[in-house]
């Protein structure tokens, strides 16, 4: 003989008649002396409830989306900072410089300084060469290749000439690309010349292709 199945349901009765009800499901926790089982020794013991596999999907989400803007954000400063740099050798092409012909002579700034303020000179000062122009102003040189003779030989700054180059931006400094001289109110092309090669140069160094001396010429033009 079976045993009778416990019903899901219980009747109870009142004035007006039975009213059926139905049994809750009895829920029982496992006991927590039964986590001492040896069973359960070594290894995890699971939560009876199933994770929340959207949440942490959109959670995920949420931080690989931070991480992308995060990033995204340090690339456009970098390259900001990258378009910020200017490369000298692109200095020019970015700015047209307006060549100009400055008319003067090399003088000496701190002695020119000296003569015209009243600036305090000291005995043993070392020369910065600059350039006086005829209405007065004074530009400081930059020295270069083609600049080197205004500083190192004194027939050329003993002379008026006329520098032709450029008044770097925001500055009063000037860099010489040619330079002429002035003698007896006549301009002169000045240059240094290779008897041997035939070869005309600014520079007052040795020549550059035998290596021999060179000598300056202040000559009428034809």
């Amino acid at each position: 003989m079976q045993p009778a199945k416990s019903s899901q349901y219980f009747n109870m009765h009142d004035r007006t008649g039975f009213i059926r009800f139905q049994k809750e499901q009895q829920t029982t926790d496992e006991p927590l002396a039964a986590l001492n089982c040896p069973r359960f020794h070594g290894s995890r013991v699971r939560s009876p409830h199933p994770p929340n596999t959207y949440a942490i999907s959109s959670r995920r989400y949420r931080l690989k989306f931070l991480a992308t803007a995060v990033w995204a954000v340090a690339l456009v400063a970098m390259a900001a900072d990258k378009s910020e740099i200017v490369k000298p050798g692109k200095a020019k092409s970015k700015t047209e410089l307006q060549e100009v012909d400055l008319r003067g002579k090399i003088v000496c700034l701190p002695e020119a300084m000296h003569a015209v303020y009243g600036i305090d000179l000291p005995t043993n000062h070392g020369h910065i060469w600059g350039f006086k122009t005829k209405d007065g102003t004074f530009y400081t040189l930059l020295r270069t290749k083609l600049s080197e003779t205004l500083f190192v030989d004194e027939q050329v700054r003993k002379k008026e000439l006329i520098l032709k180059g450029h008044v770097l931006p925001k500055t009063q400094i000037f860099e010489m690309t040619d330079m002429k001289s002035v003698r007896n109110g006549v301009v002169c092309d000045l240059y240094y010349y290779c008897d041997i090669c035939a070869i005309k140069t600014l520079s007052p160094g040795p020549c550059m292709c035998c290596q021999g001396p060179v000598k300056l010429v202040e000559k009428r033009p034809e």
